[in-house]
This record gives C-alpha cells, sequence and structure tokens, in this order.
C-alpha cells in the first residue's frame, strides 16, 4: 500500500472514530431535559401531569417524528401485566379480567411543540408525534406534554396500596432512535423480564402532595412549601435515565454516609422489624463502598431504598431500590447465607452500576445488565463472606452448571415462552459466563475488564459488542472470540467450571446443616439430629447387632447409612461402627445409633424404661398409646440416658416383618424388599421423632 493512500484511510478512520465518540459526548452535553409539574390526587389514585421535553437532535440523521413510550399502558390487562419473578397467571390458564381498581394506564391529553398543538398519535404503549418539518441534527426542540396517569391498586411495580405510592416507569419517556434499521424503538414493556431503554437526561421537577407524604424520589430534594393541606417538593436530577417517585405517609426514615454518598432508607415502623431496616441499610452501605472500590465510584450523592408493597422480590431505578415488605431479620445468621431480602437489596444496588449507570437495552440484551449483575452479586458474598458462601459464587453459578436447552445468550425477552426460559438463560447461563471469564484471563484481567467497561460507557447505552471489545482490549482478540461464541451459540455449557464432587458434598452438608438446626427450633429434637451431631463435628458410634437372623440385610442397611454419609454429606468418618459386644461403658455415653431386635439387643434392653418410647417383649408404648409388639418396626430419637449431651437414634426391627416378604402378581409370586433402608435411615428421615410400621399402618410424629 502507498504511503498517501495509508494516511488518508488514516485520516478518515480518525474522523469516524472522532465521530463516533462525539455522538456520545454530544449526548452528554446536552441531555434531554424534563420540566415536570406534577400532582397526586390521593383520593381518585390519579397523578395529573404536565412535562415539557427540551430534546436536541444528537443523531447523524434528520428526525420527521418523535416516539415516547407510555409504560403505564402495560397495566390494562394480565396478559401484559409487568410480573416480577414469574407470570400472575399459569399457561393455558383462562386469564381472570382486571378489576377497575386494579388497572393502571395514561392518557395524553394534549401535545404541543414549540407552544403549538399539534396531533398525535397514541396507541397502546406508544406516543408518535409527526413534526411538521424535520429536525435537523443539534436542532432543539420543546414538547409539552400534557397527561394523566391513573395508578393501578395492587403489588405491581407501579402501584398504590395501604397509602403507599409507587410511581415507576409511569410518565411518557422518550425512545431511542436507531440508526441503524432508522427506527425508533417501540418494543412495549414485555410481561417477562425488563424492557427499559432510555438515554439519561435532565429532571426538573415540581410535586404536589398531601403535607405529610414522605417522599423517597430520583434525584434531590432542593426545595418543599407547606400551603394549607398540601406542599410542592422541588426535586432536581442530573443525568439519569429514568424518574421515579415511591412515597408513602407511613414512612420512617434512617440515613446513613458511605464514601460521601447519602444513603436513605425509608421503611414502615413494625416494632418487631424494626432492626430489619438497620440490617438492610447496613447491607446496602457495604455494598456501595464495595463497588466504588471494585468497580469504580457510584456517580450520585444519593441513594434511597424504599420499602413498599411489591410482590416477588424488588426493583433497581435511578438512585431508588424498590423493596417488597420486610420480615424479622434480627436473628438471621449471615455467616453462610442471607435471606431473599438482603441477597434481593444487594442485587438491586449493584443495578446501580449495572443499567442504572452503564445503560442498555433490556428488551434486546437483557444479558448484558441482569446476568452481570447476578454475577457481581455473587461475587460481592464471595469476597465479603467467604469462598463457600451460599449466595457467592461458587453456590449460585458454578453449582447450577449443567448442559441443557437454552436459547443463546444474546436472546430478547420477546424471545423466551416464559419466566423459567429466561430464568434459566438469563439468571443461571448468563452469570456462568463472567465466571467463565474470570478463570480464563484471571482475576486482576477480569476486574479490570469491569473496571473499563463502568468506566467507558458510564451514562451510556452499551452493547455486547461494546463489551466484547473490552474484553479484547483487556484479554486478547482469542478470549473475546471464544466469549463471543458463548454468548451468541445456543446451548452455553462452560464445563470447566463446574464444581468438584468434594465441593457439592459440602454445599449439600451446608444446606443440610441449616434445613435440620431449622427443624430442631420449630420441634424439637427430630430423628436428622442425629446427622446433625455428625455435621457438626461430633462423632456417632453405629452398633451393628449381633442377634439378628438376616446378618445379610442388616449388613446392606448399615452400609447405605455410612455409604450416605459418605457420598451426601462428605462425614463417613464421623460414623464408627461398632459390634454389639465390643461396646464400651464409655462408648455408651456417646451419641448413638442402636439397631437390632428390642427383645434381644441388650443395649435397647438396658435403655428400656428411661427412653420416650418404652420396648418389651409384648407392647410398645408411646406416652400411655400400647402397640402390640408383633411384626412392628420403628425408630425414635432421644437424649442418650447415660449423658443428657448426646443423642440416642433407636431403630427396632421385628425379624419377620422387616426384610422381605412375598406378594402375588398377575404373572405369579414375587419377593419384594422393604424399604426398611430408607425408610429408617437418618440421613433421609430426618423430620419426625418417631416412626412405626405395623403390616399395613405406618404411625410418624412427635411425643414431644
Amino acid at each position: 500500500m502507498k504511503r498517501k493512500n495509508y494516511l488518508s484511510i488514516l485520516l478518515v478512520l480518525v474522523i469516524l472514530l472522532s465521530s463516533f465518540q462525539l455522538g456520545f459526548a454530544v449526548g452528554l452535553d446536552n441531555p434531554t431535559q424534563y420540566d415536570m409539574n406534577i400532582s397526586l390526587d390521593t383520593k381518585n389514585h390519579i397523578v395529573e401531569g404536565e412535562q415539557i421535553v427540551s430534546f436536541v437532535n444528537n443523531y447523524n440523521v434528520s428526525l420527521n417524528e418523535l416516539v415516547f413510550h407510555l409504560y403505564p399502558n402495560s397495566y390494562t390487562s394480565y396478559e401484559t401485566l409487568p410480573a416480577i419473578g414469574g407470570m400472575y397467571y399459569m399457561e393455558g390458564e383462562e386469564l381472570p379480567k382486571l378489576t377497575e381498581e386494579e388497572k393502571g394506564y395514561i392518557k395524553i391529553q394534549k401535545v404541543h411543540i414549540n407552544n403549538k398543538e399539534v396531533k398525535y398519535t397514541d396507541d397502546n404503549q406508544i406516543l408518535k408525534i409527526n413534526l411538521k418539518e424535520p429536525l435537523k441534527k443539534g436542532k432543539k426542540v420543546d414538547i409539552k406534554i400534557k397527561y394523566t396517569v391513573k395508578i393501578p391498586k395492587g403489588s405491581h411495580r407501579l402501584h398504590h396500596l395501604e397509602g403507599t405510592y409507587s410511581l415507576t416507569n409511569w410518565y411518557p419517556i422518550l425512545s431511542i432512535y436507531d440508526e441503524k434499521t432508522k427506527k425508533w424503538d417501540e418494543n412495549p414493556y414485555h410481561p417477562i423480564g425488563e424492557s427499559n431503554y432510555s438515554d439519561v437526561a435532565n429532571y426538573n421537577v415540581k410535586l404536589t402532595v398531601p403535607k405529610n407524604m414522605v417522599v423517597a424520589p430520583t434525584g434531590s430534594i432542593i426545595d418543599e412549601k407547606t400551603k394549607g393541606e398540601n406542599k410542592t417538593i422541588t426535586i432536581k436530577a442530573e443525568n439519569v435515565r429514568d424518574f421515579v417517585i415511591i412515597m408513602s405517609e407511613s414512612y420512617k426514615v434512617k440515613t446513613k454516609e458511605v464514601d460521601g454518598i447519602k444513603i436513605s432508607h425509608y421503611y414502615f415502623e413494625k416494632e418487631k422489624q424494626n432492626k430489619s431496616s438497620d440490617i438492610i441499610l447496613d447491607e446496602v452501605a457495604k455494598t456501595v463502598k464495595f463497588m466504588n472500590k471494585t468497580i469504580g465510584k457510584y456517580p450520585y450523592k444519593e441513594l434511597r431504598i424504599a420499602e413498599t408493597y411489591l410482590g416477588g422480590g424488588a426493583m433497581e431505578y435511578p438512585q431508588v431500590i424498590q423493596m417488597g415488605r420486610y420480615f424479622d431479620l434480627s436473628n438471621v445468621d449471615f455467616k453462610e447465607r442471607v435471606p431473599f431480602t438482603i441477597e434481593a437489596a444487594v442485587h438491586e444496588t449493584i443495578h446501580q452500576w449495572w443499567y442504572v449507570g452503564v445503560g442498555n437495552d433490556e428488551f434486546n440484551n437483557p444479558f448484558l445488565d441482569e446476568s452481570l449483575t447476578v454475577f457481581t452479586t455473587a461475587y460481592y458474598f464471595e469476597k465479603e463472606y467467604g469462598k463457600y458462601h451460599e449466595n457467592g459464587v461458587d453456590y449460585v453459578i458454578r453449582s447450577g452448571i449443567y448442559p441443557s436447552n437454552i436459547l443463546p445468550l444474546d436472546s430478547s425477552v420477546s424471545d423466551f415462552n416464559d419466566w423459567g426460559d429466561y430464568g434459566e438463560t438469563i439468571y443461571r447461563r448468563g452469570p456462568a459466563f463472567f465466571e467463565d471469564l474470570r478463570q480464563k484471563v484471571g482475576e486482576e484481567k477480569f476486574i479490570k475488564i469491569l473496571q473499563n467497561y463502568y468506566e467507558r460507557y458510564l451514562f451510556k447505552n452499551a452493547t455486547i459488542e461494546d463489551l466484547l471489545n473490552v474484553i479484547e482490549e483487556t484479554a486478547g482478540k482469542e478470549i473475546k472470540k471464544t466469549m463471543e461464541e458463548a454468548v451468541t451459540k445456543p446451548n452455553y455449557f462452560p464445563q470447566n467450571i463446574e464444581l468438584t464432587e468434594e465441593e457439592r458434598s459440602y454445599f449439600y452438608r451446608n444446606q443440610q446443616k441449616r434445613r435440620l438446626k431449622s427443624l430442631e427450633e420449630e420441634n424439637g429434637l427430630i430423628i436428622g439430629s442425629i446427622t446433625l451431631k455428625a455435621i457438626e463435628g461430633e462423632e456417632i458410634i453405629l452398633v451393628k447387632p449381633e442377634n439378628i437372623k438376616d446378618k445379610e440385610q442388616i449388613d446392606r442397611f448399615i452400609f447405605m447409612i455410612t455409604d450416605s454419609s459418605r457420598y451426601d454429606y462428605g462425614i463417613e468418618d464421623k460414623i464408627k461402627v461398632v459390634e454389639e459386644s465390643k461396646i464400651t461403658e464409655k462408648d455408651k455415653k456417646e451419641n448413638l445409633i442402636i439397631i437390632g431386635n428390642p427383645k434381644k439387643n441388650s443395649l435397647i434392653k438396658e435403655m428400656t424404661g428411661k427412653l420416650p418410647l418404652r420396648l418389651d417383649k409384648d407392647n410398645i408404648d408411646i406416652k400411655g398409646i400400647s402397640i402390640k409388639n408383633e411384626n412392628v418396626s420403628g425408630s425414635f430419637i432421644a437424649e442418650n440416658p447415660n449423658n443428657p449431651e448426646k443423642l440416642v437414634l433407636v431403630i427396632f426391627l421385628d425379624e419377620s416383618a422387616v426384610m422381605e416378604r412375598k406378594i402375588k402378581t398377575p404373572e405369579g409370586e414375587a419377593i419384594i424388599i422393604e424399604d426398611m433402608m430408607y425408610r429408617y435411615n437418618p440421613m433421609y428421615n430426618t423430620e419426625s421423632q418417631f416412626i412405626i410400621n405395623t403390616e399395613d399402618i405406618e404411625i410418624r410424629g412427635m411425643y414431644k
């Protein structure tokens, strides 16, 4: 190639790249301005609003029309109702009708362009305004829209209930023009996932509400004036891609500052749950500090958390986290796992970086913010609480990896049939993409990728290609190629990040430990308490009976107990098998599993009369209830009479009824093995205090 041509081409490339960057820069230098004057009618649950939208055409084309989203119109029917975590109806179910009270919508009253009233079309969720003259690049236009919003009663994102109002996705918001397709984005708010997509803008808002209303908005409250029974609040917000208002006369407010950021928590005062508000506020503050340090500084001075009547989870908005109702968190131990409320608060806080800070088209690319947020949430718990925390990467992401048929990660919300498909791709496999990337490039480069991505696209809308380009710049072309295939091809399965068998056993053991502790707290001793002792590190002596006919079956039963303790729990070293005749006096004071025939087993005979369930040769007695001891087997848990700090699990077997029996079938006589091995295995059946089986009846229950 000749030098002259080379320089010419280079010059063209520089100009093109400059224009590309300039497009974003102009957007930031000349953001859309919303001047809003709105009032809340708490009697009729409506908002009367008027807004002037000052829009500068930053696109490289002239515009013949302007398009606004009218998201409140998605609340007119069950078919279009935005759901959180699942549909409000079952597939194939005949859909009910929303009552008038449950419906939400927005009605456009008038539209003016540069102070002249103009015609418009209002089609479901889209407002279209034809321009008499094309709006050239760099030119400004003022659009004044007068409207009424009917707020639906219920527990949706946009709702009112019990005097609380959540105004989310509630006003006419300017759409985004796609220069490639030469079309405005007209995607409706989809019932699956989220569908937000907008550029950052500045807001000046005057809000009139009853004087006792406590208001949690996007932005900062800069003035408040009371007149009669109402007050007018002036709110200012800059560089936000949406504007929400959550308010209630019932709110109490707590605040905390971290890294110069004021975090305010709006909550309903409840005597037993006040501590929950402190716990949630503290965790959000920890998350903000972590993200500031790890990814990049939060770009706003204020962040608000608001308890609402939202059902199904929580939602993120610029500077506002919309939570559902709280329960008492005061006795929750965060060391191994956190409850959903805390995880949701952390998740939505991290969305302040992925979606609020770095935006994207949530309709067409939900992976970009949702999958990244799920990963970063798990990453936070891993770094703050330890590698094996159950809200961390290993458990949330790596444990859920298995071959399955899924859509490509770059699918749009409209590609999914239901929330199950969406969840499998976006909430499970999508986060695995980022763990896969972390393991491929190493921790240092991985964090650098996220930092660069955040810094470059803060206040902009990124695409998957933008993310891949940042990956290439930091980790090279081959990594980009590999990750591009991962995001664009179906059935993505990063086998390299699967848990080892040891890790799976560890997580299962911890899960069961919490489950058994919870059952104990509710019921007292349970059969599973003996397993809990082993999980917590105590030794269990399993006494092998000698005076029993079918030794082969007993050996199989003991093997099943020890095998399940090894395979499921990883505690085989805590189960010590000792023959009945070799039990010492010291052994008798330990945790025991005693197996045998109550008429012959010496240990069972020795303890009879000291246990809550009495066994003798004729009867089995439970708190005054007597069962004739013929063809009866069972198990029960109790404190060890020789040491109340230890436990004894008695598994008593009738030799004639337990092991196997003959049954008649159409094909003739057959021998079946009873499910004794499963029925009395303390690793499986854990909830009851006792189990008693006769030939035809099984009784499970509690004697305490």
